[in-house]
């Protein structure tokens, strides 16, 4: 079953390569987090290699599985991943690039961007720190002496 495709993507995009960009990114980072099937990084091993060391373009992956992305793609938690993502992606996609959105670059700087907001959603919100009152009263001290 089709979990996501390009063609979603292509009236915002204008044109196929940029419509492949939103959803490679997505699937560049499924493939840096063990989200996918192992079966497609033995299929496409090359592509793989490239992407782990992120070489080339970001979504030459998305690209060779034929620009959709398939539930037998994912593996069980990658799958579970991409319902809780998906559906807002695009919109997210849109925050991070703002009016640039459509006509950025399919490069590893432009992904990182969007993958720390992935790994929030993959592994939640870093804990906020909390001090004790001692800690609170020592750093205003501290403050203090400066």
């Amino acid at each position: 079953m089709q979990h996501a495709n390009v063609d979603a993507y292509l009236p915002y995009a204008g044109d196929l390569a940029q419509a492949c960009i939103p959803l490679g990114f997505f699937t560049a980072f499924c493939l840096q987090h063990h989200l996918l099937n192992p079966e497609v990084e033995q299929v496409h091993a090359d592509l793989v290699t490239q992407c782990r060391y992120q070489e080339g373009p970001v979504s030459a992956l998305f690209v060779a599985l034929g620009a959709q992305l398939q539930e037998q793609h994912l593996s069980p938690m990658g799958l579970r991943f991409a319902n809780q993502v998906l559906p807002g992606y695009r919109e997210r996609f849109c925050e991070v690039f703002g009016e640039d959105s459509w006509r950025i670059k399919d490069e590893w700087s432009h992904y990182h961007r969007i993958a720390t907001l992935l790994v929030r959603d993959l592994h939640g919100q870093p804990p906020t720190a909390r001090s004790s009152w001692a800690g609170r009263m020592f750093g205003k001290l501290t403050r203090l002496w400066r």
